[in-house]
C-alpha cells in the first residue's frame, strides 16, 4: 500500500513540476548535445537573480523526481562536471544550443553515457555561444 501511495504522490509531483516549468520539460535534447540552463543562483525560487550554465550533456538519468542531466563545461580553463536535477524549481529554462556537439553533426552519438569525455582535453568539451 505504501508503495502505491508513494508512486501516486511522486506522479502528482512530476505532473506539477512539468506544468510549472514547461520551458524545461518540453525541450528535446539528447546525450552529446550542447545545452544552456537558466538557473536561479541566490535568493530562493522566486528570485530574479539567474545564471546561465552551458555544457555538453554527458548523460541522462530518468528516475521520476530524481531525473537529472550530467553536464560538462570548461570555466576559466578548468573542466567542471555537474549533475543537475530536472524537476528542481531552481531551473527556469533549458535551451538547445547545438545538436550533436560532440561529433559536430558528422555522425550519430551511439552511447547512453559519454563518461569517456572526462579523460579528454578540456577544449574538446568547451561550449561557446554561437
Amino acid at each position: 500500500r505504501a508503495n502505491k501511495m508513494f508512486r501516486t504522490i511522486q506522479r502528482e509531483a512530476i505532473l506539477k513540476s512539468k506544468l510549472a516549468t514547461p520551458k524545461v520539460h518540453e525541450t528535446a535534447f539528447r546525450v552529446g548535445d550542447a545545452i544552456e540552463l537558466t538557473m536561479v543562483t541566490e535568493g530562493g525560487v522566486k528570485s530574479t537573480k539567474t545564471d546561465k550554465i552551458r555544457g555538453v550533456v554527458l548523460g541522462r538519468v530518468n528516475r521520476g523526481l530524481g531525473s537529472g542531466v550530467y553536464l560538462r563545461d570548461v570555466v576559466f580553463g578548468e573542466p567542471i562536471n555537474r549533475k543537475i536535477q530536472l524537476h528542481s524549481p531552481m531551473i527556469k529554462e533549458i535551451e538547445l544550443l547545438e545538436k550533436n556537439f560532440v561529433f559536430k553533426g558528422k555522425r550519430k552519438v551511439k552511447r547512453a553515457k559519454l563518461y569517456y569525455l572526462m579523460d579528454r582535453l578540456p577544449q574538446e568539451t568547451r561550449v561557446t555561444k554561437v
